[in-house]
């Protein structure tokens, strides 16, 4: 997807509730974030092995400062997700959370 359609889908998706406000008091008018490609690091066990994926995903929205919840978006736009900061020792400073399906369930999760 391109920065433009991203951003056209994250729209479509805010509609009318730009003022909602998730748990944290955060509204998604304020978490909202220009749309840009960022890596995450998605963990899973397989076989009672750790496996790391690296998903290059776009980030849409960011709670407070470096420590707060990301939103991202899967690039074909199927899903919204979030992610959080890793450990300082990691690859990538983004650690995958989990998958939500829409922006404001992911939102609202965050």
């Amino acid at each position: 997807m391109t920065f433009e359609e991203v951003a056209e889908l994250v729209s479509l998706q805010v509609g009318d509730a730009s003022m909602l406000t998730n748990g944290h008091g955060i509204s998604l008018t304020q978490a909202l974030v220009r749309p840009q490609r960022i890596s995450v690091i998605a963990q899973t066990v397989e076989a009672g092995r750790v496996k790391e994926e690296v998903l290059i995903v776009w980030l849409v929205g960011q709670e407070g400062g470096i420590d707060g919840y990301q939103i991202i978006m899967r690039d074909d736009g199927l899903q919204f997700g979030l992610a959080t900061s890793g450990f300082p020792a990691d690859r990538y400073p983004s650690f995958l959370v989990g998958w939500y399906g829409n922006l404001m369930s992911a939102f609202m999760g965050m």
